[in-house]
């Protein structure tokens, strides 16, 4: 049954969905009315079809099948097979993000495993692999400590009627879901077996890396053999030593522990990115941050923990400013103001404390009951001057 939703004005600006066909936006669209207060909804091509294209005679079927995975692989909707009938279902990601629901109704449809690995990081994805419990980030690939690990944590506990379905469920540290089983009610305090937490995401990062670059280099190889190019010869103890260098170096630039006091923009000037790099470069470079991540990375770690807005959002409010070619110093003046006031970043939000700093300072506000005094003397003027007049033309008809 199709339900009244509604649209923000960042859907329009926000790239991933910007990159897609316009029939790929319309159906992202039309998944918020076919979904229900859960986010979930029958995703098969003949139903989608016949309740979102019902008028088009040019998009056949298969069509629509094509434009469900551009939605699948953009990961703005996740697919499963729920129930004991073992129907095709779709999760909308981020859907209670997007929608504010009144009164919410109890899902009929299944939701998806929690016993599914890629259902579990599905969700951590949505939570910006960031527990929802302490604030620190959880490692994306499992790491020796276990306590460290991704856990899925039920808002409201199975044993008190809650349910798997999305809204009832966040990521967690294993440690701190199960410190917050032994916490009292309302009251959670991070346990002391997530000392070590950073190497973990170190680790996990480092791995990670590692993997994507064999990745790389076995494809290339491959290339090779078929005869797609012919790279020069290279030794493969310095290149491989090369490549470990340059992963370590950019991943101490971008470890927890390489965000401290002493980086730059933290006493109120924006951080800048670093000097240019020596010449020659390694055999594979990796990424220097830009400025808009180094911006949103050193007002999250000042004032993140007082807010409740998303990574995503706040970073995509940072690059939109960068991108309508705000200074950033006057930017990060901006920024700063918002975290003091805990704030959410927000274009309308950025505006108004831009206009607030770019105020001229020789213009004195006169404040409020001054100008409600003033007003109300304007007023009894007036009605004394017009008094005046009625009794001078009385005078003169008189006379």
């Amino acid at each position: 049954m199709p339900r009244i939703r509604t649209v923000k004005p960042e859907f329009w600006e926000d790239e991933v969905v910007g990159l897609l066909p316009r029939d790929a936006r319309l159906l992202f669209i039309s998944t918020f009315n076919m979904a229900d207060d859960e986010g979930l909804l029958r995703w098969t091509p003949a139903y989608i079809k016949a309740s979102t294209f019902m008028y088009d005679d040019d998009l056949t079927i298969p069509d629509v099948g094509k434009l469900m995975t551009m939605l699948t692989d953009a990961g703005l909707l996740f697919p499963y097979i729920g129930g004991v009938a073992r129907q095709q279902m779709a999760c909308v990601v981020n859907f209670r993000k997007h929608q504010r629901v009144n009164r919410p109704q109890k899902s009929k449809l299944p939701p998806p495993s929690l016993q599914n690995n890629e259902v579990r990081r599905m969700y951590a994805r949505r939570d910006g692999w960031i527990c929802q419990l302490c604030g620190g980030d959880i490692p994306q690939l499992p790491v020796a400590n276990d306590s460290h690990n991704l856990s899925i944590d039920h808002i409201r506990p199975q044993s008190a009627g809650g349910s798997d379905h999305p809204s009832n469920v966040r990521a967690t540290h294993q440690a701190c879901n199960k410190g917050r089983r032994n916490s009292p009610e309302g009251e959670f305090v991070p346990p002391s077996s997530l000392a070590g937490l950073n190497d973990s995401v170190s680790d996990a990062l480092i791995r990670s890396g590692n993997g994507s670059l064999n990745g790389s280099l076995s494809d290339s190889v491959n290339e090779s053999q078929r005869g797609v190019t012919t790279p020069p010869p290279l030794s493969t103890e310095s290149h491989i030593s090369s490549v470990n260098d340059s992963v370590n170096d950019s991943l101490n630039r971008s470890l927890p522990e390489g965000k401290g006091r002493e980086g730059k923009g933290r006493e109120g000037n924006p951080p800048y990115p670093p000097a240019d790099a020596p010449s020659g470069p390694p055999a594979v470079a990796a990424p220097e941050k830009g400025l808009t991540d180094q911006i949103f990375d050193a007002w999250w770690e000042k004032y993140g923990r007082g807010t409740a807005q998303g990574r995503k959002s706040v970073r995509q409010a940072v690059s939109d400013a960068l991108t309508n070619e705000i200074d950033p110093h006057e930017l990060w003046s901006a920024l700063t103001q918002i975290g003091e006031l805990s704030k959410p970043v927000t274009g309308g939000t950025l505006q108004f404390a831009l206009a607030q700093i770019r105020k001229p300072s020789n213009v004195i506000e006169m404040p409020r009951h001054q100008k409600q005094s003033d007003d109300a003397f304007d007023r009894a003027m007036a009605r004394a001057r017009a008094r005046t007049q009625q009794q001078q033309q009385q005078k003169e008809i008189e006379s």
